[in-house]
């Protein structure tokens, strides 16, 4: 039967002092933390991998920079991904790779992407250059250098609403369209999960139609 272990508390991390090894108090489920000679603590969660059942051990960053119950949240997250078979470390990394993609492609940077395998796919050469002239008189001076993944509805509809308040609601849905465009290609080259973009069309205001005289909605 295995040893049971009890929680670690706050009281206790701070009154942990380093010896001359170091040495690792625990909080159960595979989380410690290791107090080295130097006087620094180290969260670190011990897990068997998923595929290999190879032991290993993954850090969750120093205390206190990282309390015990961000550490506990970590801990349990990691264990989450393990039930699924999924390794956490390996996880992590594809996380922040991902993140780092996502930083080095700005909204300008995609869109040049886009551009380029529109061009490659055919599409006539003056309707491009008139989309791409939409993006610099209405998007590029308002997004351009936002990363992708940080592109968010709002910064998109404020961009957009100069168009709309002078009435330009035609404008407005093409240039949507085109951003669009660049946001589900950024979702399909696996730069960013989902297009939050996807509905501000919905919020900007269409023109009335003026109904004639002898007007029937049947």
């Amino acid at each position: 039967m295995p040893k049971k272990v009890t929680p670690m508390t706050d009281t206790q991390i701070k009154n942990a002092k380093p010896q001359s090894k170091d040495y690792a108090i625990y909080d159960g489920n595979g989380l410690l933390l290791l107090i080295k000679s130097t006087g620094t603590k180290i969260w670190q969660f011990r897990y068997y991998r998923p595929i290999t059942n190879n032991r290993t051990t993954v850090s969750f960053g120093s205390y206190p920079e990282v309390s015990l119950q961000q550490a506990r949240k970590q801990r349990d997250e990691a264990r989450e991904l393990i039930k699924q078979g999924i390794d956490p470390q390996h996880y992590k990394a594809e996380q922040e790779q991902r993140k780092q993609e996502a930083c080095n492609n700005t909204f300008y940077a995609m869109a040049e992407k886009w551009f380029k395998f529109k061009t490659e796919q055919g599409l006539e050469e003056q309707t491009l250059k008139k989309a791409w002239r939409s993006l610099e008189n209405h998007v590029f001076p308002y997004i351009k250098d936002i990363p992708i993944n940080q592109v968010t509805a709002i910064k998109a509809i404020n961009a957009l609403q100069p168009l709309n308040n002078n009435n330009k609601y035609e404008t407005v849905k093409r240039v949507c369209r085109r951003i669009n465009e660049i946001m589900y290609y950024a979702v399909n080259m696996g730069i960013i999960d989902n297009n939050p973009l996807a509905k501000i069309t919905d919020v900007f205001n269409s023109p009335k139609v003026k109904k004639s005289a002898n007007y029937s909605p049947y």
